[in-house]
């Protein structure tokens, strides 16, 4: 399995978005929202995701940033568990990972969380069988 994460894992249409936060579903895992959509579009891989952290939450640009690139890292090293359950029960799904909490957290605690909020995800996709 490969650990990069580039472009065609990311979320990047502007109207998948809009459909993903206007029919999506919502998963809380606190301190993080998943709010996900299985589509039927042709994607070159089972998911792309799409990362927010709320100016309203985190005023620093740079707090912001940070949680950012470790989501990114998270998913780029995780991202083959995902990847893999997706593939066997031939699906694509589209979701966005959002931050809910006010400060900056550790990495290695972000990391917990954010595998929480993963394995959250698969089980509810298992659930839509």
């Amino acid at each position: 399995m490969e650990f990069t994460f580039g472009k065609a894992y990311k979320l990047c249409s502007v109207k998948r978005i809009d459909r993903l936060f206007s029919e999506g579903k919502r998963l809380k895992a606190y301190p993080i929202t998943v709010m996900f959509q299985e589509t039927e579009e042709e994607m070159e891989h089972a998911f792309q995701v799409i990362f927010s952290v709320p100016k309203k939450r985190m005023k620093h640009a740079h707090d912001r940033n940070y949680v950012k690139r470790c989501f990114r890292e998270i998913l780029r090293i995780n991202k083959s568990v995902l990847e893999n359950h997706l593939i066997k029960c031939n699906k694509k799904i589209n979701f966005a990972l959002i931050y809910q909490l006010n400060e900056r957290i550790p990495y290695q605690e972000l990391e917990q969380k954010l595998l929480d909020a993963i394995t959250k995800l698969i089980s509810e996709i298992k659930d839509e069988k």
